[in-house]
């Protein structure tokens, strides 16, 4: 679905307005499709809940070898699994904070806690 014409013609005919981006169509898409698995008298928590299950499949089977060996489109995915490992020291980068001002993450850390750092991009 994602990946057919009538989609991409979609995607490419709104990659220049501002009122609209192509993660409110593919969000519109991932709803139909899971509307569509349940049912029109899905409830907003199921649909949510396959939602769920959907944008995170990759992550809950993981060990799945059969499920990673299938297609995929990810778009702009350069998600890769780097070289740090649990236990591993944290590097001192400067991060801006709400206001806009250079932070130093070790700033912020106690050296007698666990660091858990968790990171993400909407864009």
């Amino acid at each position: 679905m994602r990946l057919s014409q009538e989609t991409q013609h979609l995607l490419a005919s709104i990659e220049d307005r501002k009122d609209i981006d192509w993660m409110d169509i593919i969000g519109d898409l991932q709803t139909d499709l899971i509307k569509t698995f349940l049912g029109e008298d899905a409830t907003h928590d199921e649909i949510q809940y396959g939602l769920s299950i959907l944008r995170s499949a990759h992550q809950i089977y993981a060990d799945d070898k059969e499920f990673h060996n299938l297609s995929l489109y990810v778009r702009h995915n350069r998600a890769k699994r780097g070289n740090l490992r649990v236990g591993d020291p944290a590097f001192d980068i400067d991060l801006l904070n709400m206001n806009g001002e250079s932070v130093s993450l070790l700033s912020h850390c106690n050296p007698n806690r666990p660091l858990l750092i968790l990171a993400g991009s909407y864009t």
